[in-house]
């Protein structure tokens, strides 16, 4: 079963935001990042990704959601940022208001 980047954002919202406790829990969407076989999501305090505020910064690495199956992985963001097959567009319908 395939999944689409709609419900990979919510599976990726529903485990993140769970036990959530430094500032307001964002997903920021503004962005879709991808490669052939999952979706990234940016999940972090709202004051730190939308306001920019950086004593709310986490390093704990990045949610995907896998493609095919639905999986949640957390991986190390460095290693995001080398993988040369990663993607990104503007969304055109994103849940974030900034």
């Amino acid at each position: 079963m395939a999944v689409s980047y709609e419900q990979a954002r919510e599976i990726a919202r529903d485990y993140c935001q769970h036990d959530w406790d430094l500032g307001t829990f964002c997903l920021d969407d503004r962005v879709i990042v991808e490669n052939d076989d999952f979706y990234v999501f940016s999940v972090g305090a709202r004051e730190f990704l939308v306001d920019g505020d950086a004593s709310y910064a986490t390093y704990d690495g990045v949610p995907v959601v896998h493609k095919h199956d639905g999986r949640l992985e957390w991986l190390p963001s460095a290693a995001l940022v080398q993988d040369g097959t990663i993607r990104s567009q503007d969304n055109p319908t994103p849940t974030v208001r900034v």
